[in-house]
C-alpha cells in the first residue's frame, strides 16, 4: 500500500474513534460522580435504623449510708469491698458518752417519780387540811351562835362576841386559802391525783428521754440496709457526723446502663427494644440488653446551673438525653463493675432515613 493510502485510513479510523471519546469522557465526567452520589444518598438514606453510642456508663444502685449519731469509730467489722448482708453491722461507734447520757435519763425517770409520789402526798395533805378547816368552821359558825345568845341575854361581854366573829371569819376564809392550794396540787398531776405514776407527763417526758438515750445507744451499731459490697468505710478512730454518708453499698443485681444519646438520634427510640453492649474493660465481648425507659429532660436540666437559653448570645447547641438500658447478665460472663465505659447500639426496628423524608411511618 502506498504512503498516501495509509495516511487516508489513518484519518478515517480517527474520525469515527473521535465520538466514542467523547461518550467515554462524557460518562467519566458526569455519570460516575452522580453514580457515586446516588450511591452515598442510598447509603446514608437507607441507615438510621440503628441509634449508638458512647456516651454511656455502666451503673448500679448505691445506697449511701449515714449514720443517726455524731461519734468516733471504735471498731469496723468488715474489709473494704467485702460482701455484707442485710441487718449486718458494719461499724461500731464509741458509745461511752451515749451510756453516761442514759445514767442521767434514768436518774430523771426516777426523779420524776418520786416528784409525782410528792405531789401525791401534797395533794393528800391539803384535802386533809380542808377536811380540818372545814370542821373548824362548822364550829366557829356554831360556837358564834352561842355566843349570840348569850349576848342577847347579856351574860358575856360584847368582846367575846366579837372574838366567837373574827375566829367564825378565820375558819371560813382558811377553807378557801386551802382550797386554792389544793387545786394547784391537783393541776400539778395533770388534773388527776388518780393518774398512774407512769402516765404522768414529766414522767412520760423522762421516758421519752431514756427511750431515746437507748435509741442512741443502738445507732452506734450501723448496719448494712441491703446486700452488696461495702465502700469507702471509715477507720477505727475517725469521727462519722449524723446526716452525713459514713460509707457506701453498691447493691447486688439492678446492673443497667446509662447511655446519653443525642435528641437527634431518639426519634425512633423505645423502651423494650433491644441493645447490644460492649464494654471497653472486656473488647470484643458483647452483652445484651433492652431499653427500660428514656429521661423525661435533658441532662442539662438537671445541672447546677442551667442553660439561660433566653439570653442575647443563645448558639444552639445538640442537647444530651439520659436513656436506661437493662443488662442481661449470663453465667460466666465476666465481672461488670459500676462505672465502667461501654458503647451501646439500639435496634429500633425496619426505620430508615427515607421515612423521615418521605414521611413514611412505620
Amino acid at each position: 500500500m502506498s504512503q498516501g493510502s495509509e495516511s487516508a485510513v489513518d484519518s478515517v479510523v480517527t474520525a469515527a474513534g473521535r465520538p466514542s471519546v467523547r461518550r467515554a469522557r462524557a460518562v467519566l465526567l458526569w455519570g460516575l460522580p452522580l453514580l457515586v452520589v446516588a450511591g452515598g444518598v442510598y447509603w446514608y438514606g437507607s441507615g438510621g435504623r440503628f441509634a449508638s453510642t458512647d456516651n454511656a456508663y455502666l451503673k448500679q444502685d448505691r445506697v449511701d449510708v449515714t449514720p443517726q449519731i455524731s461519734g468516733d469509730v471504735r471498731d469496723v467489722r468488715v474489709a473494704e469491698n467485702a460482701q455484707v448482708q442485710p441487718g449486718q453491722v458494719v461499724l461500731v461507734l464509741d458509745d461511752q458518752p451515749l451510756q453516761v447520757a442514759k445514767l442521767h435519763a434514768e436518774a430523771q425517770l426516777a426523779s420524776a417519780r418520786l416528784e409525782v409520789e410528792s405531789l401525791r402526798a401534797a395533794y393528800r395533805e391539803k384535802s386533809g387540811e380542808v377536811e380540818v378547816a372545814t370542821r373548824a368552821s362548822h364550829y366557829a359558825v356554831k360556837e358564834l351562835q352561842r355566843q349570840q345568845e348569850l349576848a342577847a341575854r347579856k351574860l358575856v361581854p360584847q368582846s367575846t362576841l366579837e372574838s366567837s366573829e373574827r375566829s367564825r371569819d378565820i375558819a371560813v376564809g382558811s377553807i378557801a386559802v386551802l382550797e386554792l392550794q389544793r387545786d394547784q396540787a391537783k393541776a400539778k398531776l395533770g388534773g388527776n391525783p388518780n393518774l398512774p405514776v407512769d402516765e404522768h407527763p414529766a414522767v412520760l417526758q423522762a421516758l421519752a428521754d431514756l427511750a431515746k438515750a437507748q435509741l442512741d445507744l443502738e445507732h452506734t451499731f450501723i448496719k448494712a440496709p441491703r446486700a452488696g459490697i461495702a465502700s469507702h468505710l471509715p477507720q477505727v478512730g475517725d469521727r462519722v457526723e449524723a446526716g452525713r454518708a459514713a460509707f457506701a453499698i453498691v447493691t447486688e443485681g439492678g446492673l443497667y446502663v446509662e447511655a446519653n444519646f443525642k435528641e437527634t438520634d431518639l426519634e425512633w427510640v423505645r423502651p423494650g427494644q433491644s441493645v447490644r453492649i460492649e464494654v471497653d474493660t472486656y473488647p470484643g465481648h458483647e452483652w445484651s440488653g433492652r431499653v427500660q425507659s428514656i429521661a423525661q429532660a435533658t441532662g442539662s436540666e438537671f445541672s447546677l446551673l442551667p442553660p439561660q437559653n433566653a439570653s442575647g448570645n443563645w448558639v444552639k447547641v445538640v442537647q444530651r438525653i439520659p436513656v436506661r438500658i437493662g443488662v442481661d447478665v449470663q453465667s460466666g460472663d465476666p465481672p461488670l463493675r459500676s462505672g465502667a465505659s461501654t458503647t451501646v447500639e439500639i435496634d429500633t426496628g425496619p426505620h430508615t432515613r427515607f421515612d423521615r423524608w418521605f414521611g413514611s411511618k412505620h
